[in-house]
């Protein structure tokens, strides 16, 4: 068995592959890692230079080994691996890493020797910080997955899939052994499926296993996106998706989660954290953006609304949920109005009723640009953590 597994699926970016697969074998060639690590691509039936450029890679590199999807599967399904493939990419850890994702420079070292040290015996997932997300403290700290998820928020302790390595041989323990396979065969059928309808499912996951048990947080820049701002071809691909409707989805889930016991407690609002916002400010701005016309590709249908009541539901502060409720209640009674105003408009002229609409319109436009105003530094640095820094 090897010691860490990288695993990347990829789809029509040969370029931006090339890239992130050549930095992860500089890497593990300067901690002299070949014969530890593996490196283990999914094709996901890519049309462009991909196969090609996979085939070549492995000719060079023993640790590289590539499955080819037999069709193109969307973001959350994926048939399941043959054996004899599983067989060859078991790993101790898992660290899986998005096509245009990249190792920062010499970073891979201070991750493989924290791997060969004694404080992972009980560890699910250790957190390897983004390095656009700053500050950063440089120290490292163990916890539980819940509290790493309240102080740092969701989405920057494990939402982005790359900020994640899985110890696999402490994950299976728990679901096979603690849990029962007996279970984990129910869940499979049943739950996964409903988690993978969300553009979180390793976080429902994290949640329903792992709420409790220990992690570990590198606070040290280690890996970052290859392009850090939104690029045309990055909207087109989450469009394809419906990426943005999914991240309203989680929260759906996560209310269900908690309505069945699964998740025991309410959560921080610093959970609902999102990069330099809160999630529902993000989800409100959505919501105004698609009944003003700002917004056409993927329009958010009205049951968002309730969706972003059901964070105001979930959260442990009074004060925040209240600010929440006012704030979409006050948001949603605009929108119509303005909807209202718009369809009169389209059966007859009226000047006063025109004032009227531009009126609502700018007002709502101000309150898009006022959510999209950052309001939290990136990064956590270890802010309110009262646990054991090990470094």
């Amino acid at each position: 068995m090897k010691k860490l597994r990288f695993q990347i699926r990829t789809w029509n970016r040969a370029e931006k592959l090339k890239v992130c697969l050549e930095r992860i074998i500089e890497e593990i060639e300067k901690v002299n890692a070949q014969e530890d690590c593996i490196i283990f691509v999914i094709d996901n039936h890519s049309s462009d230079a991909t196969p090609q450029l996979l085939k070549s890679l492995q000719k060079k590199y023993s640790f590289l080994k590539v499955y080819r999807n037999p069709e193109w599967y969307p973001m959350g399904k994926q048939p399941p691996l043959p054996k004899e493939v599983l067989s060859e990419i078991d790993a101790e850890f898992a660290w899986s890493l998005g096509d245009d994702d990249i190792i920062i420079k010499d970073a891979f070292a201070i991750v493989w020797k924290f791997l060969n040290t004694e404080h992972l015996e009980d560890t699910t997932i250790i957190h390897v910080a983004n390095a656009q997300l700053q500050p950063h403290s440089y120290k490292i700290y163990k916890g539980t997955v819940l509290e790493f998820m309240n102080l740092m928020g969701f989405n920057q302790f494990i939402g982005w899939a790359a900020s994640q390595i899985q110890h696999i041989k402490v994950t299976r323990k728990i679901l096979f052994e603690d849990w029962g396979e007996d279970y984990m065969e129910e869940f499979y059928k049943k739950r996964q499926p409903l988690y993978q309808t969300t553009a979180f499912p390793h976080v429902l996951m994290a949640l329903h296993f792992f709420a409790d048990t220990q992690a570990v947080v590198l606070d040290y820049p280690i890996v970052t996106p290859m392009e850090t701002k939104e690029t045309k071809e990055h909207i087109e691909r989450w469009e394809k998706e419906n990426i943005g409707w999914r991240y309203f989805l989680f929260v759906k889930v996560l209310k269900q989660m908690f309505d069945e016991g699964l998740l025991r407690e309410k959560l921080k609002p610093t959970f609902f954290k999102y990069l330099n916002h809160n999630l529902w400010d993000r989800f409100l701005r959505e919501m105004i953006a698609a009944r003003i016309g700002r917004y056409f590709m993927n329009p958010r249908p009205d049951e968002g609304w309730d969706i972003i009541l059901m964070i105001a539901k979930l959260i442990d502060d009074p004060t925040t949920s209240r600010l929440i409720r006012t704030s979409v209640f006050t948001a949603r009674s605009a929108c119509e109005l303005y909807q209202t105003i718009k369809e009169k408009l389209e059966k007859e002229k009226d000047e006063a009723l025109e004032e009227k609409r531009k009126e609502v319109f700018n007002q709502l436009a101000s309150v898009i640009d006022e959510l999209g105003t950052p309001i939290f530094e990136a990064g956590w640095a270890g802010k309110g953590f009262k646990g054991e820094v090990l470094k």
